[in-house]
């Protein structure tokens, strides 16, 4: 069985035999075949993968519908430019189909798409929902024959703890999965890989003083991850709760992005769209005026209104929740306690069927309606 590539152990009869070796020198001044390049610098190519790296619950799989459906039709998407329109098999373990409609449909009304773009859409994005099988039977089981079923540029799986069936901190077992299991068909369907994939907890990290090497090793489990993959791209919350900063610390130079000042950057800043599911980048003022998380800096009181919705409530646990990775968690009792003692928010009992009253947290004071 020959295999898509010659960097590969090729298994003939039975006897593992190497291909030959290229003298290193005679690949001086070689160019690089352009079908083997997905995105713009040759920031993820053909045979490689990416980890796509954020905290639970920030959006990260929307993003993930949004990037899939843009690089199907060749368009940009969150910095990365595809050199053509890319076929690609989105898998994903924890939306459910009417997920899935909303965030396809909150991105499909941010694109603007022309009926010629819908069709070809159609024809090179593929979407399936697997949710039983992990480790070896995922690979072998699912992944191999739905790959069959291409050809594919690329195939997303969302999120790795979902299917790697392994505890992802053991170097050996994620080796395993990743090296010995992913890469072998990578190589044998010429195709690329994104691995969705999460951050340990995040309350009280510090992360405004890390340099591109931190965040390369800013995803949960054994360092070999971030070893293994090709390339990395980090989601980071600011103190902003709609906009996130984009970094791309493992081979972030390749995408040719610019700050305001014209210089090299491996960083943009993306928001929440307005009332929709999808995301759009942050305007030159929007992204000047980003804080990081940290614990140095100070949180206004704006910013944490911020989570407090203007005419509707939000469950106290949920409020302080979010404030802990603002604040830390005594900081955050202490703000919200100061906030219902000045009459600035409102605590009251929220009935729920079956179960004890919920405490929320809303602007207006209830008792008054």
């Amino acid at each position: 069985m020959t295999l898509a590539t010659d960097f590969v152990l090729e298994l003939i009869e039975g006897t593992i035999v190497l291909p030959p070796a290229t003298p290193m020198l005679l690949l001086e001044g070689r160019t690089p075949n352009p079908q083997n390049t997905f995105f713009q610098g040759r920031f993820l190519c053909r045979y490689g993968a990416m980890l796509f790296v954020g905290p639970s619950g920030i959006g990260k799989s929307s993003a993930s519908v949004q990037q899939d459906m843009c690089w199907a039709i060749g368009r940009e998407a969150f910095g990365m430019v595809p050199e053509r329109p890319l076929r690609i098999l989105h898998i994903q373990a924890e939306n459910d189909e009417d997920d899935m409609s909303e965030m396809v449909s909150g991105v499909a009304s941010t694109l603007y798409l022309t009926e010629a773009e819908r069709q070809i859409c159609i024809a090179n994005l593929l979407t399936r929902q697997h949710s039983t099988t992990c480790g070896l039977r995922f690979l072998n089981e699912f992944l191999r024959p739905a790959l069959e079923a291409g050809p594919f540029d690329i195939f997303r799986i969302d999120p790795l703890h979902a299917y790697a069936g392994c505890d992802i901190t053991d170097t050996q077992k994620i080796g395993e999965f990743c090296r010995q299991g992913l890469n072998p068909l990578l190589n044998e369907f010429g195709c690329a890989a994104i691995v969705n994939h999460h951050t340990p907890k995040t309350t009280n990290r510090d992360t405004s003083n890390w340099r591109p090497s931190d965040w390369m090793y800013s995803g949960a489990g054994s360092a070999d991850l971030t070893n293994w993959a090709r390339a990395i791209m980090v989601i980071e919350p600011t103190q902003n709760p709609d906009a996130f900063r984009f970094i791309a610390p493992k081979r972030g130079r390749r995408l040719q992005w610019k700050n305001a000042e014209g210089e090299s950057t491996i960083e943009k800043v993306f928001c929440h769209t307005q009332g929709k599911i999808a995301w759009r980048e942050a305007s030159g003022e929007e992204a000047a005026n980003i804080k990081p998380k940290g614990k140095n800096v100070r949180v206004s009181d704006e910013t944490l209104l911020s989570y407090v919705p203007m005419t509707e409530s939000i469950s106290k646990n949920s409020l302080l929740r979010k404030w802990n990775d603002l604040l830390g968690e005594k900081k955050c009792i202490i703000a919200l306690k100061a906030f219902i003692s000045d009459g600035v928010l409102h605590e009251f009992k929220k009935k729920r069927s079956g179960t004890r009253d919920e405490i929320h947290i809303s602007r207006e004071d209830s008792t008054l309606a």
